[in-house]
């Protein structure tokens, strides 16, 4: 039995573990209602307990079951790597894109200041084409539209 046969084992016994305590609690409730007296009270707030225990449980293995999609595409990977090695590898892949978004977050600091020398007439500085380039252009496009607009509707 490997280790995704056994997670999926798990959830559904939790699940099923889960649905009976859970009905089993909604019974000793009205037990309770019924004939108030400690012991049942007392016993249906641990099962409600166990309810809980066991739903996060069925949880904790329901995702296990699905993976993590984005970061283990490649089925040979849970396979070959030990659950260790995969946790490396996606805190490393994470410090990949991390590293990626500050370079985009630099570049992007470094076109306004490209856009403030290019004012001053000083093109030494290329810009470096970030995911917001082409959105920054578009509305810069629009507002001298409008301006333009504006303009010739005054003369």
């Amino acid at each position: 039995m490997n280790e995704d046969q056994m997670h999926r084992l798990m959830m559904v016994a939790g699940m099923t573990l889960t649905i009976v305590a859970g009905l089993s609690t909604i019974g000793l409730l009205i037990a309770t209602a019924l004939q108030y007296s400690f012991a049942t009270l007392f016993s249906s707030i641990l099962l409600a307990g166990v309810t809980v225990a066991s739903g996060w449980a069925t949880s904790f293995y329901g995702h296990k079951v699905t993976g993590h999609p984005l970061v283990f595409t490649n089925e040979a990977e849970r396979e070959v790597l030990t659950p260790k090695q995969r946790r490396e590898l996606r805190r490393a892949r994470g410090e990949v894109v991390f590293d990626r978004a500050i370079t985009e977050v630099e570049h992007e600091r470094q076109n306004i200041v490209h856009r403030q020398l290019e004012e001053s007439h000083d093109d030494e500085v290329p810009p470096y084409e970030t995911q917001w380039t082409q959105r920054e252009a578009e509305v810069q496009r629009q507002l001298e539209a409008r301006r333009n607009g504006d303009r010739e509707e005054r003369y």
